[in-house]
């Protein structure tokens, strides 16, 4: 597991967005690869909307995690189903 600039931690199956000329784009994860010219490292992302096996690879400085549940508000929602 690797972090970005923004301490969040990004692995093989995190979905993703990331900003673009085109806008934002969203995908998973599917690998994790160093530049063949200057050595930094890219993630591998699938692109949601795109022909399966289209990747685009993103510096990890670019990535955001997409938010997930946090404990809080999954414990609501088991609070709520329990009543």
């Amino acid at each position: 597991m690797l972090t970005t600039e923004i301490s969040q931690p990004v692995s093989i199956g995190d979905r993703v967005t990331f900003d673009t000329d085109e806008g934002y784009q969203a995908g998973t994860v599917n690998d994790l690869r160093r530049d063949v010219g200057n050595g930094e490292l890219h993630a591998w992302v699938e692109l949601d909307h795109q022909w399966p096996g289209m990747y685009r690879a993103v510096p990890l400085a670019t990535l955001q995690s997409v938010p997930t549940r946090t404990n809080k508000q999954s414990t609501e929602v088991n609070n709520e189903n329990v009543s």
